[in-house]
Parts: C-alpha cells; structure tokens; sequence
C-alpha cells in the first residue's frame, strides 16, 4: 500500500528520511519489510510527537523503525513501553518470558543494543523463571542461533546445570534413534558452557551429561574443547 506522508514532518523527526529526500531527492520510501500496521504507527507518531502503547505484534517493526530511521524519540519510547511490559507480568510464564527474550536478543543481534536484555533478564531472574524457560525453549535447539545460545548461557549464569538438564536430554534423545552425530548447536553449548560450574552444583547432573558422551563413538567431538 502506498501511504501518503509529508517529507517535512518525517524529517523533522528523523536525519535518515531528512538526507534521502534533500541530499539523494527521493520522493518515496520503500518499507515493504515492516507491517502496514507499524509503518501506519511510524507515520502517526511523527505527526503527532506521541506513541500510544504498542502491542506486542507490531513491537519489532516498529522499534526497528525508529531505530533504522534514528528517530530517537520513539526509539527511546519503545525501550519504555517493553520495560512497561515486562513490569506488567506478574507471574511466570513461557509466552511471556518468550517475548522478551526474543526481542531482545533482536535487538542486541541487529541494534547492538543491551538495554532490553538487561530488562528481559531482570525480569525473569525476578520471578525465578530461568531453569523452566530454558529448558522449554531449549527444545528447539537445532534451529537456534548461536546469538540466541550465548544469551541463555548467559541467562542460566552460575546454574550451569539448566542448560547442561535438557542439553543431555536431547543428546540421551538421539542416541536412542540411533544417532551418533553431535547435532552443532550441542556441540556449541558444550564448547561455551562453564561445565565446571555444573560439577560444583549438581554433580549428579554432571556425570550423566558425561555417561551420555561417553557413547558416543564417533570423531563429531574430536575437536571439541571443554570448558572446566
């Protein structure tokens, strides 16, 4: 859809929409990559010098909006209204907890920003939901980043153990079909994980990750260096 908006306005609040429509002349933005909706949000802020609550559907386009477009503004409103969310939950929850985890490992992935990591963490941490959350958001492992891995390591910190738990389940998992191959993300939480944390805190936990490596047979953890 095409929007219609006034250069002078959007560039009032924004240097890059500033530069594309004097300094390269452009008449017309291209913003297919973000929802009607978010780019309707944009617009309607810039108008208005307001940002009405942003729900959680429409949150990623249009915090990458304000950033893209260094409205700094809305940027900053933005990191308000996901901490107003994350003040906003009372209780453990996956969905939730999912949410601000996976905002902010975006953020931190695409704007090189912390801020949001460090509200989503403290939230979490605050109603004790670290082990539960990663342990189910572990389940989907192999189709993880290695920015979304470092970040529940991070997340898990000392309790070394709630990442090591469901890390061995899926390890005992495939074993049991017959699979000898270390799935790579395996592999990458092995190599990054303190393990030496998890043997001061559950040794138990400890010695069957290392029973479960044990059988495996093949050369898939030859060059894989252990961290104690």
């Amino acid at each position: 859809a095409v929007i219609p908006a006034s250069s002078v306005i959007l560039s009032f609040n924004s240097p890059v929409i500033d530069h594309m429509t004097t300094t390269l002349h452009l008449t017309s933005v291209d913003m297919e990559e973000f929802s009607e909706d978010a780019v309707r949000y944009f617009i309607d802020a810039a108008y208005s010098g307001e940002s009405p609550p942003i729900s959680r559907v429409l949150f990623r386009d249009i915090n990458k909006l304000a950033n893209v477009f260094e409205m700094s503004w809305l940027a900053t409103r933005c990191v308000e209204q996901f901490a107003d969310i994350a003040a906003a939950i009372k209780g453990p929850s996956y969905e939730d907890f999912f949410f601000l985890f996976e905002e902010a490992a975006f953020v931190l992935t695409n704007l090189k920003s912390r801020e949001m990591v460090e509200i989503a963490f403290t939230k979490i941490q605050s109603l004790n939901g670290q082990q539960d959350f990663i342990s189910r958001y572990l389940e989907n492992l192999s189709y993880l980043t290695c920015q979304q891995l470092d970040l529940i390591i991070e997340l898990a910190g000392t309790k070394v153990e709630f990442v090591v738990k469901p890390l061995t389940e899926q390890l005992t998992s495939s074993l049991s079909k017959g699979e000898t191959v270390v799935p790579a993300n395996c592999k990458y939480l092995l190599e990054n994980s303190e393990l030496y944390l998890c043997h001061q805190n559950n040794i138990e936990m400890f010695e069957k990750l290392f029973d479960v490596l044990e059988k495996i047979t093949n050369e898939s953890l030859a060059d894989t260096k252990w961290t104690f």
